[in-house]
């Protein structure tokens, strides 16, 4: 069964006691009397069985175990404050928006500048998960890359996308493989939704039985790995488009595949905050449809 907690009014008369170092100023500040600041601490010491204050004369002062209460109650009062905050927020000009940390990373973060303005007057509050987003409580809107069916949410595609493998340029001393048969004898990267078996050709899957394999659930962070030498990545393009530019990749191959999955912009028709979404979503499109007619090329 679980422990009910003190009163609310205990915990803010030790937390406003243990601010001030003096009970006087904790009833000043929640308009109590000094005595009833004294009986509220009082209850929670014989509660915890310990003393939180040292009292001397007209000074107190927190002892060991009252500063490690007074940290845990900072800490609670401070998550409830950003759980209020939260909600007041979303009425207020302010734009909330989800997506994973690889298009905040890459694509958001550099265009950061013109998306804000974009919608003048609005805080940007950009957030990154790979959890799906509640579009009525926890967003405004989120840029997902999935399968495009969201019931009851409205929905933009933004990009198809485009997998082939990458690499550092460094990796393995510059021996790149030349070809395919040359991936037997390198660490493959693995991703979950970037999966080798959708470059390989069945008569190729063969080889990834028999290379050495990290498996990475971040698609950023796959991309990043390789960069970093560990192997070799079967990388999205829009992922890889700013490194392969910059020399940190190369791309391996002429051969490149669809992903299962597509970019989208995702909303709720009943937000109240259609007029900045619809503006913020207009200015992100072109930064993934400039990408797709490049990739179209391939």
């Amino acid at each position: 069964m679980p422990v009910r907690p003190p009163s609310l009014r205990s915990i803010a008369a030790f937390e406003a006691a243990a601010r001030h170092a003096s009970f006087t100023k904790a009833a000043e500040e929640l308009n109590l009397t000094t005595g009833a600041i004294s009986h509220a601490i009082k209850a929670l010491e014989h509660r915890l069985d310990q003393q939180l204050f040292d009292r001397g004369g007209r000074t107190i002062a927190l002892t060991p175990a009252g500063q490690r209460l007074a940290a845990r109650v900072r800490l609670s009062l401070g998550l409830l404050a950003d759980a209020f905050d939260t909600a007041a927020a979303r009425g207020r000009d302010r734009l909330i928006i989800s997506t994973i940390s690889s298009v905040a990373h890459k694509l958001l973060l550099p265009a950061l500048a013109d998306l804000q303005q974009a919608v003048p007057g609005t805080v940007l509050d950009i957030r990154s998960s790979s959890a799906l987003a509640d579009l009525e409580r926890d967003a405004d809107l989120a840029i997902r890359f999935g399968p495009g069916r969201w019931r009851g949410l409205q929905a933009r595609h933004l990009c198809d996308e485009l997998l082939f493998p990458v690499a550092s340029p460094s990796y393995r001393n510059g021996q790149l493989p030349a070809v395919l048969d040359d991936l037997g004898a390198c660490r493959l990267i693995h991703h979950p939704e970037s999966n080798w078996r959708l470059w390989l050709d069945p008569s190729e899957l063969d080889l990834l039985g028999s290379s050495d394999a990290i498996h990475i659930d971040d698609s950023m962070l796959a991309v990043e790995a390789a960069a970093a030498g560990h192997g070799i990545a079967l990388a999205r393009g829009r992922v890889a488009e700013a490194d392969l530019r910059s020399g940190r990749l190369i791309r391996l191959f002429d051969r490149s595949v669809p992903a299962e999955y597509n970019y989208w912009a995702v909303w709720s028709g009943a937000s109240p905050k259609q007029q900045p979404i619809a503006a913020f979503v207009e200015a992100v499109t072109p930064l993934f449809m400039s990408h797709e007619k490049r990739s179209s090329g391939d």
